[in-house]
Formats: C-alpha cells, structure tokens, sequence
C-alpha cells in the first residue's frame, strides 16, 4: 500500500478446488490503487468470478481490511508525532 491504497495484491496459497481465477493478475490487477471510502468500502467495483464467489469476497474484505489498519497506523503515528515534545 502507498498512501492509504492499495499497491498489489497477490495471493500466496490457495488450496480450493474452484476459484483459483483469482490468483491470476487479469483479477488481482482491478485491487490496485483501490482506497478505502468512508463507510469503509473499497472505492473501486471488483468484477466477481463465476464460481468464485467466496475467494472473491474474501479478497476484497482482505483488501478492505489492509486498509482500515493502514488508516488506523496512519492515524497513530501522526497522533504520536503531534504529542512528542518539541
């Protein structure tokens, strides 16, 4: 991730016997420069897979939540620089 989006997603394992679409970049590549909207979904549409529809779903809440820690460190590390004394 870069600045609160998403820079590359790749999947490590996959080991279900449909779905395994989603390994390849023609599906991970629509994840890239995704952000986070305010009611904390991606802001870009994620094509499904037929088929595929749990690994689908878990990748995009994966990505989903990649984002919301990047946030929330974000969010702590500049609280932290705003409290250390000068």
């Amino acid at each position: 991730m870069r600045h609160g989006q998403i820079y590359r997603t790749k999947v490590l394992i996959y080991r279900e016997s449909r779905g395994d679409e989603v390994r390849h970049d023609f599906f991970t590549d629509q994840f890239k420069s995704a952000t986070l909207t305010k009611d904390k979904q991606l802001d870009k549409h994620i094509d499904g897979i037929t088929g595929a529809t749990l690994s689908v779903r878990a990748l995009t809440k994966l990505a989903r939540i990649a984002l919301y820690l990047d946030r929330q460190l974000s969010l702590q590390h500049g609280q932290q620089q705003h409290s250390e004394p000068r």
